[in-house]
């Protein structure tokens, strides 16, 4: 079984083997002070996997409170963003295969959107779920 590095370079085109229709994989960081994140989205499904922080993001036009643990789900042409972090959010990402004539990465509506955005430091809200 192939062994991708992904702290070296996100799995893609050109990394990944022939079999794999993964579109893009690897690991993002968005620190709790000075974090810039862009409301994107892609022509294929992509998953997070949150394995550490705390986080509000906003997917699919809802926001979510995420921790460690939590799977982000987002769907083919549907916005999402990172709005407010609490602790350092450190989550893996992948990307679902790209339908034919579909474009591979972040797409963004606006170029506003593409420039992205500070990600605001706040704390823990008392709403948070344990």
């Amino acid at each position: 079984m192939p062994v991708i590095r992904t702290s070296e370079k996100a799995l893609g085109d050109g990394n990944r083997p022939d079999w794999c229709k993964v579109t893009s994989a690897g690991i993002f960081f968005v620190p709790r002070d000075g974090g810039r994140f862009d409301c994107h989205y892609h022509d294929c499904h992509e998953y997070w996997l949150v394995f550490e922080g705390k986080a509000k993001v906003m997917t699919e036009g809802k926001e979510f409170y995420v921790k460690r643990g939590d799977i982000v789900c987002t769907r083919a042409g549907d916005e999402h963003d990172v709005t407010e972090v609490y602790e350092n959010l450190v989550a893996f990402w992948f990307e679902d295969e790209t339908p034919p004539g579909g474009m591979i990465g972040h797409l963004h509506h606006t170029d506003e959107k593409s420039k992205g955005h500070a990600v605001p430091a706040k704390s823990v809200p008392e709403d948070f779920p344990l």
